[in-house]
């Protein structure tokens, strides 16, 4: 038990290392596909890489045989949107399966062809890359759409429709609720590890929504190699070491939580957490 307990955790450790290293380059060198599924495959087995690869691969090859040399940026993103949502149907979940872990692999949506929004527009991105189409992310407040150089903008969960900006309001609207305007800054393209950091937060709320704490640990421990400067992802982690009885390493991070954010709204919280966790090594 104890070696395999110790072959996962050198998994883990070489998984977080790839993802750093990946993370590391210049924003335009890093590969998001690769990068969505080291996520995917992080704490999980099985994750087929050059498979998932291919399929993008595929995809754009497809796209390829419906455009001509020469076609306009707009035909080619007709055309791709033709492949993607028409043809191969990628899709968003149901209401009801929106909170599985699953939309958010990318190996799980390319197999499934349904996925969280951010999800099927990696999906487009890559696909559009291998095009030498310049499309970009574009992070709504509770939505994630693409956009164009032109200033176009598309909803990957709506097979691609075009967006105005009473569009993006609405689903502003239908996402966070009616106190959130829409503005020159929200439709701003988000770098690489920026998506890669807002699908983590997204597994993060699956896992944690299924009480699955190891895998939001492993979600928060790859935030940690994104934003290793915030910290309450160690205080997250912290917290849910302690509920899966790791309470040694619970009260490191919470004592370091608490050296890191002497004047943080939840210090009392914390403390009173570390009183509980510290009691149980007794």
């Amino acid at each position: 038990m104890a070696d395999s307990r110790h072959l996962v955790d050198e998994a883990r450790a070489a998984s977080r290392a790839r993802f750093a290293r990946l993370v590391a380059r210049p924003e335009p060198e890093i590969d998001l596909a690769v990068g969505a599924l080291i996520v995917a495959g992080h704490g999980r087995a099985g994750v087929d890489e050059p498979a998932a690869l291919d399929r993008l691969d595929a995809l754009a090859d497809h796209v390829r045989l419906r455009t001509d040399v020469g076609d306009p940026a707009d035909v080619v993103v007709a055309r791709l949107h033709d492949v993607l949502y028409r043809e191969a149907r990628f899709h968003g979940p149901t209401a009801a399966a929106y909170g599985e872990p699953a939309n958010s692999h990318l190996d799980a949506v390319l197999d499934r062809h349904i996925g969280l929004p951010i999800s099927l527009a990696i999906v487009e991105l890559e696909t559009a890359w291998r095009l030498g189409l310049a499309l970009v992310g574009v992070g709504l407040p509770g939505h994630f759409i693409v956009g164009d150089p032109e200033g176009g903008f598309y909803d990957p969960a709506d097979a691609g429709r075009p967006l105005s900006s009473d569009d993006c309001q609405a689903l502003i609207r239908r996402s966070v609720g009616e106190g959130v305007l829409l503005h020159a800054g929200m439709l701003r393209p988000v770098g690489r590890r920026q998506i890669l950091a807002r699908i983590l937060r997204n597994l993060r709320a699956a896992h944690l929504a299924q009480r699955d704490w190891p895998a939001a640990v492993d979600a928060i421990e790859l935030l940690l190699v994104l934003e290793p400067t915030d910290p309450e992802h160690g205080r997250d982690r912290g917290l849910l070491l302690g509920r899966m009885g790791r309470f040694t390493e619970a009260l490191t991070a919470l004592r370091r939580y608490l050296q890191e954010r002497p004047d943080a709204h939840d210090v009392p919280d914390v403390e009173q957490v570390i009183g509980i966790f510290a009691g149980r090594l007794n």
